[in-house]
C-alpha cells in the first residue's frame, strides 16, 4: 500500500474536509528534514496539486499549502520543479490580484527561497521579456517600503529583504534599484535604521551588491547623486546615532564603501560626505576583523588623494591612527582583492504553522 501516494491523491479531493486534512498532514511532514526528504521523492506528483491549493478560498487550506511549499522549496529537486511550474510568476499574480489575503508573508518567503537559485531570481526579474524586466521587483519594493503594511507588529513583506540581495546579483536588478529619480537606494538606506535585523541585513546586502560593480554597470553617478543614502551608510558605520550591533550589516556596508572608494568619481562623493572622518570615528570602536579590513582598505584610497588633516595640520589615515593608539593590528595588503562575490540570503524555514 502506497500511503504517500494516497495522501497526495487526497489533495485533489472534492470534499473540503478531506482536502484540508490531507494538506495538514503534508504540512506536518515538511516540518522535519526526514519528512521533506520523503516528500522530495514525489515532487512531480505532489507539487502541482499542492500549488493549486494556494489559491483556495479557504485559508485553512491555502495557508498550510503555502507553508508546505516554503519548507519544500529548500530542497533542490522541489525547487527545480516549482520553477518548472512557473512559481515566481504565479506568486506575483497572487500578490498583485490580492488572491491570498493574509498569506502575503508566506508568498514572500516562497519567493525568497526560489530566488536563492539564480534561475529563480532570473524568473522573478522576468529577464528576456522586453518591457517587463524588473517590473516584479519594482512591485515588491513598493510593498516593502510602504510602512502602512506594518500593522500590530506584523510585517508581511519583511522577507522582501531576503529577496533583494538575490536579485541584485543581476545587472537588471541593480538597475531597478538605481534608476535615476526613483530614490530606491535612499529608501533602502533608510531601512538601515529599522528595528528589524532582517530588513537591515537584506538592505545592506543589496547596497553592497549595487556598489560592487557600479563602475562596470555605469551607475557611479546614480549612486553619487543619492547623497542621503551615502550619509545613512556612513552614519551606520560611524555609530551615529547608535552602534549597529549586527556584524553582517556593518561588514556589508564597509565593503560597499570600499568598493566605492576604488572608483575616483565615487570617492569624490565620499569625500564630500566626510567619509574619512566618519570612518575614523567608526574605526575607533570597531572590533570585527572584516569590517576593520574594509575600513583600512578604504583609508588607503583616501590616503592616495591626500591625508585627512587634523587641526594641527598633521594628517593620519584611519589605519595609522589605529596602529598609533594600539587599538588594531595592521592588516597587510588592505588595498588588494576585489571583495566578495555577490551575496544571497539563506533559505527561509517554517517548522509548522497553525
Amino acid at each position: 500500500m502506497d500511503d504517500l501516494g494516497d495522501l497526495i491523491g487526497f489533495l485533489s479531493e472534492t470534499r473540503l474536509d478531506v482536502k484540508q486534512h490531507a494538506v495538514e498532514l503534508v504540512q506536518g511532514l515538511t516540518g522535519s528534514p526526514e519528512g521533506i526528504a520523503q516528500l522530495a521523492t514525489r515532487t512531480d506528483a505532489l507539487l502541482p496539486p499542492l500549488f493549486r491549493l494556494v489559491g483556495a478560498a479557504q485559508p485553512a487550506i491555502s495557508r498550510p499549502a503555502l507553508s508546505s511549499l516554503v519548507n519544500l522549496s529548500q530542497e533542490p529537486a522541489a525547487q527545480k520543479k516549482l520553477l518548472e511550474l512557473n512559481a515566481p510568476a504565479r506568486c506575483m499574480d497572487y500578490l498583485k490580484e490580492n488572491t491570498c489575503r493574509g498569506q502575503e508573508d508566506l508568498l514572500i518567503m516562497l519567493l525568497a527561497n526560489l530566488t536563492a537559485a539564480e534561475e529563480g531570481a532570473a524568473a522573478l526579474m522576468q529577464l528576456g521579456k522586453t518591457g517587463l524586466e524588473g517590473l516584479n521587483l519594482a512591485i515588491l519594493l513598493r510593498l516593502f517600503l510602504d510602512t502602512t503594511n506594518i500593522k500590530a507588529g506584523e510585517d508581511p513583506f519583511e522577507h522582501v529583504a531576503t529577496i533583494l540581495p538575490n536579485v541584485t546579483r543581476f545587472k537588471e536588478g541593480r538597475q531597478v534599484l538605481l534608476e535615476p529619480g526613483r530614490g530606491a537606494l535612499t529608501a533602502l538606506a533608510s531601512q538601515l535604521r529599522s528595528k528589524s535585523e532582517l530588513r537591515r541585513r537584506g538592505c545592506s546586502g543589496a547596497i553592497k551588491n549595487c556598489c560592487f560593480t557600479c563602475e562596470e554597470d555605469g551607475t557611479v553617478e546614480d549612486i553619487g547623486e543619492e547623497s542621503s543614502a551615502l550619509a545613512d551608510i556612513l552614519g551606520v558605520l560611524a555609530g551615529i546615532p547608535e552602534i549597529e550591533k549586527d556584524d553582517i550589516v556593518r561588514e556589508n556596508l564597509a565593503e560597499a564603501v570600499l568598493c566605492l572608494t576604488k572608483v575616483p568619481d565615487a570617492r569624490k562623493k565620499l569625500w564630500a560626505a566626510d567619509a574619512p572622518e566618519l570612518l575614523k570615528k567608526g574605526y575607533e570602536f570597531e572590533e570585527h576583523p572584516g569590517v576593520c579590513e574594509a575600513m583600512e582598505g578604504a583609508a588607503q584610497f583616501f590616503l592616495e588623494d591626500g591625508l585627512q588633516k587634523d587641526d594641527d595640520g598633521e594628517g593620519e589615515s584611519v589605519a595609522e591612527r589605529g596602529e598609533k593608539e594600539g587599538t588594531k593590528e595592521k592588516i597587510s595588503d588592505v588595498g588588494g582583492g576585489e571583495g566578495e562575490q555577490f551575496i544571497g540570503r539563506p533559505d527561509v524555514r517554517i517548522e509548522e504553522l497553525d
